[in-house]
C-alpha cells in the first residue's frame, strides 16, 4: 500500500525549495476506549501557549468555531507538544487577523 509520495514544492520566491513528503495516511490514530484522546497534551500545550501569548479565551473560541485545537490546526507527524503549541498559536494569530 502506498503511504507516502514525494512532493516537489517550489515557490515563486524560492524555485529551489527542498522537497517535502506528503502522507496519505492520517497522522492521527484512534485512541483506545477509556484513554485520553490522542494529542491531548498537544491541545493543552497549544491552549496554554495561546493564553500566554495574549489571546483571550473568547478569541480562541471564536478562532476555533466549536472545533478542538488539534482539529482546527492538525498535528504534524512526530511533532512534540511544545513545537505544536508554537506553530498552532502562530496559525491562530494568522486566522484571528484574517
Amino acid at each position: 500500500m502506498r503511504t507516502q509520495a514525494t512532493l516537489n514544492f517550489t515557490t515563486p520566491r524560492n524555485p529551489a525549495a527542498p522537497q517535502g513528503i506528503l502522507f496519505f495516511e492520517p497522522a492521527r490514530d484512534a485512541a483506545p476506549v477509556g484513554d485520553l484522546p490522542r494529542y491531548h497534551a498537544h491541545g493543552r500545550a497549544a491552549l496554554a501557549n495561546a493564553l500566554d501569548e495574549g489571546l483571550m479565551a473568547d478569541e480562541v473560541e471564536q478562532i476555533l468555531d466549536g472545533r478542538k485545537i488539534v482539529d482546527a490546526f492538525p498535528v504534524w507527524r512526530g511533532e512534540s507538544p511544545a513545537d505544536y503549541a508554537a506553530r498552532a498559536v502562530a496559525e491562530m494569530f494568522v486566522a484571528y487577523l484574517q
